[in-house]
């Protein structure tokens, strides 16, 4: 409006011309074309408006009227106008900058541009764009009332910023008004546009030409056509309809077709997801319910909600005794067992097996309730479901490799070994039991710290899984586990490959997503993403129940605040984990409990704890596999050794992970040096370890290889190496929020006479309750709940005199004179 008004006042001064606006239909062009003759109107000056007949004929046609001056005249529709009026144009172009005659042509955009090329030359050109968001917001706040976190306003962002589409967002009968629109726009391509907005989002050419019967070159140029006109957009070989909205209604006011179009795309050997797609809301009949018995095995694995829909009403639509029913009654349980609805699958499953189906079928209902059972970590469940089908002491072998699965949730890791092994002829035959056969197989390596022979097996499954296999669990379990050696190797990867899985994990549900939360959360601390860590837990524990995995996702949290220095948090979060049993894959992650527990008791000033936690590791008391154990927690584990002072248990862990680092990977031969260096005091492999370590993303084993070898160069009186590397690991722990390890780490090099100055590390305070350390903190919250000293010892397993130093100390921190202070102390803070 603002360039017309200008256009307008020029022409009132003798100063004439052209002005050609450009857009697409719906943008409201020819409302902005009426306003604008209002205002010329309002101005005083003659106003002419040229109507475009359906013939292309206008006044132009026959020549230039003669218009009385200063006048303004309106073109609208040009892009239908004859040839005549172009070149009336033309001619009256060149006289205009000397009239006082201001002539504003409109026509959609796209519409045989090179007849308008020569005009848009000596013309003023304008292109009117889609409405943008705050003034989409706008208007639908002026129509409807709508105002901010309306539905309509979330429905407003499918009409494109159309104002034409927005206008009819609350139409009784919007379909047949949008389908009108775009009806009388698009013609006789009316037809292709229909098919374009049922065949979905972006449909290929190829797609569109063989339903609609037409060749590529035909659908092609009806594409242009449609293009042109801002209906279609076109990406490669695909169509996309312009606006979601218009594409939504188009295919309701066409559902229709649906059934007829599914039947051209199975002629045409189309995916079945595509047919599935078609049929979710057509009626049912005998040619739905065969199709679907003949192509439900392959699409119950990636099931779309119109599949179970679709399998429902065919078992509500046959007839008893239909032999087509028990197929498409296990297809169903599949259907509801992969869309994560698990109670639903279990009910279908039973009820489906009472009806006594025929082996095929009845195998498939009880590897339904298997496979639940298995989401749900519960092996007796799988045992049971299984059970029935045993003949002569064997399972079928897709049977039976649930079966092993079960056996290594139960911690029998013998039972799933053989269950591999048996399954070994089978898999040869049946891709199924192969990628099973190869995530179990991977399993076991990993428990026994091959990592190298882990992630080839992963290799090969996923090959299996690309190629041979749609199954998501066996999908989300190669993932998983992939993740977990990853994590093992401490590469940053390890996030990564946990998004990756995020969304089937969220899809299957149940324990699927509680492990999911775990490795991430762990995943997380490795890389140094602490909060993150903690919100992955915070999320497993808002779900419905974690299926055994809550032990090690408090024990997960319980490490991360112990590094943030929140040693009562940490506490609690520890004695939430104790309150849950171990069971199913939790058994898999003992060693994050035990190592958490002996880093509290080390830092509490239970030394003997520690070590006796230590030692329980090393033994292979904790965890299915002393392996997995020693090697997931090695560095922390000989740190607390010889914190202890027991160097012959640090030197014993330090061989088993020696005899263990067969893997060729950065970050496992990076915990073996950060483990030598801290027996043989060696600062250069400490150093670099550190290095190593930040080399591949892992940040946290980073600063903890960094800080040791301070300490170690401290000790060995190199004090300005010792504060080099001191800094560089206290800017990791500062990036990290660590709070507790700069903490630690700043005590520690302090008593060593190593100081950084005010631009290094954050020093612990000398006054108050941030001066206590962790053990001072934990002996005051104990006399605040009014234990003696001698009761403190016997909690804490220290000695009495221990007990009472810390005291002393605290309560000199805490500028207290008596304990009945601390007790009152504790409380004011809550």
């Amino acid at each position: 409006m603002a360039v017309l008004a200008a256009a307008t006042a020029e022409a009132g001064a003798g100063r004439g011309g052209l002005v050609m606006v450009r857009a697409d239909p719906g943008l409201g062009l020819s409302t902005l074309l009426d306003a604008h003759l209002a205002a010329a109107r309002s101005a005083g000056l003659r106003t002419w408006r040229v109507p475009v007949l359906p013939s292309g004929r206008t006044t132009l046609s026959a020549g230039v009227p003669e218009w009385t001056e200063p006048a303004v005249v309106v073109i609208d529709d040009l892009h239908r106008a004859d040839d005549p009026t172009l070149l009336a144009l033309h001619t009256l172009a060149d006289s205009l900058p000397r009239r006082a005659l201001l002539v504003v042509a409109g026509r959609h955009r796209g519409v045989t541009p090179a007849r308008f090329a020569q005009l848009d030359r000596i013309a003023l050109g304008h292109d009117l764009p889609p409405l943008d968001r705050d003034a989409v917001d706008a208007l639908v706040a002026e129509l409807f009332g709508a105002g901010p976190g309306s539905p309509l306003r979330e429905s407003a962002e499918g009409a494109g910023g159309s104002p034409w589409l927005l206008a009819r967002l609350t139409d009784p009968d919007r379909a047949s008004a949008v389908t009108g629109w775009a009806a009388e726009l698009a013609g006789a391509d009316t037809g292709l546009l229909r098919l374009a907005a049922l065949l979905g989002p972006a449909a290929s050419v190829d797609r569109l030409a063989s339903v609609s019967g037409s060749p590529p070159e035909e659908v092609l140029a009806a594409l242009g056509r449609l293009g042109a006109l801002g209906l279609v957009e076109q990406d490669a070989a695909r169509a996309r309809i312009r606006y979601p909205l218009l594409r939504a209604d188009l295919a309701a006011a066409s559902a229709g077709l649906r059934p007829s179009l599914a039947r051209r795309l199975a002629g045409r050997d189309a995916e079945p997801e595509a047919v599935v797609a078609q049929l979710g809301g057509a009626p049912m009949d005998g040619w739905t319910a065969d199709w679907l018995t003949a192509h439900a095995d392959r699409l119950v694995t990636r099931p779309a909600p119109e599949l179970v829909d679709l399998l429902r009403r065919a078992t509500a639509w046959l007839p008893p005794g239909d032999p087509r029913h028990h197929r498409i009654r296990a297809a169903l349980a599949e259907a509801l067992q992969w869309s994560g609805r698990l109670d639903e699958a279990r009910r279908t499953a039973a009820t489906s097996l009472a009806a006594r189906p025929e082996p095929p079928e009845r195998q498939r209902l009880r590897g339904v309730l298997a496979r639940i059972a298995v989401a749900e970590m519960d092996p007796d469940g799988v045992f049971a479901a299984l059970e029935p089908e045993r003949v002569d002491g064997r399972l079928p072998p897709r049977l039976g490799v649930l079966h092993a699965y079960a056996c290594g949730l139960a911690g029998d890791l013998a039972g799933a070994e053989q269950g591999v092994v048996d399954a070994i002829p089978a898999a040869a035959e049946d891709p199924v039991v192969e990628v099973s056969m190869l995530n179990l197989w991977a399993v076991g390596r990993c428990v026994e710290y091959d990592l190298a022979g882990a992630m080839e097996l992963l290799d090969r499954a996923d090959a299996v899984l690309d190629i041979a296999v749609s199954d998501p669990a066996q999908w989300l379990q190669s993932r998983l586990m992939r993740a977990v050696v990853q994590h093992l190797r401490f590469e940053a990867a390890a996030s990564d490959t946990v998004e990756e899985a995020r969304p089937v994990a969220e899809a299957l549900g149940a324990g699927w997503l509680a492990w999911l939360h775990t490795v991430a959360a762990l995943a997380a601390h490795n890389d140094g993403r602490l909060a993150q860590g903690l919100a992955e837990v915070d999320a497993a524990m808002a779900l419905p129940d974690q299926y055994g995995m809550a032990r090690p996702l408090h024990a997960t949290a319980a490490l991360i605040l112990l590094r943030q220095g929140r040693l009562p948090a940490a506490r609690a979060r520890l004695e939430l984990a104790e309150q849950h049993p171990g069971t199913g894959i939790a058994m898999f992650y003992e060693q994050v409990l035990a190592t958490t527990r002996a880093l509290l008791a080390d830092l509490e000033g239970r030394p003997g704890r520690a070590l006796e936690i230590v030692r329980g590791v090393a033994d292979g008391a904790v965890g299915v596999r002393a392996a997995l154990s020693v090697m997931g927690a090695g560095s922390w584990l000989v740190r607390i050794a010889l914190d202890g002072g027991d160097h012959d248990l640090a030197r014993r862990l330090v061989d088993e992970v020696r005899n263990r680092t067969t893997d060729p990977s950065v970050g496992v031969r990076g915990a073996l040096m950060f483990c030598q260096g801290m027996v043989d005091g060696d600062a250069e492999l400490l150093l670099a370890a550190s290095h190593q370590f930040a080399g591949i993303g892992s940040e946290v084993a980073a600063a903890d290889a960094g800080d040791h070898a301070a300490r170690v160069l401290a000790t060995s009186g190199r004090l300005e190496d010792a504060r080099a590397a001191h800094r560089d690991a206290i800017s990791r722990y500062t990036t990290l929020a660590a709070t507790g390890d700069i903490d630690r780490s700043t005590a520690a090099l302090r008593s060593h006479g190593v100081r950084l100055g005010a631009t290094g590390s954050r020093r612990r305070p000398k006054h108050g309750w941030a001066a206590l350390t962790g053990a001072e903190y934990r002996v005051a919250e104990l006399v605040a709940q009014g234990l003696s000293d001698r009761e403190i010892a016997a909690r804490l397993l220290v000695s009495v005199r221990t007990v009472h130093s810390h005291v002393s100390r605290a309560l000199g921190k805490l500028d207290y004179s008596s304990r009945i202070e601390i007790v009152l102390g504790f409380q004011q803070r809550g």
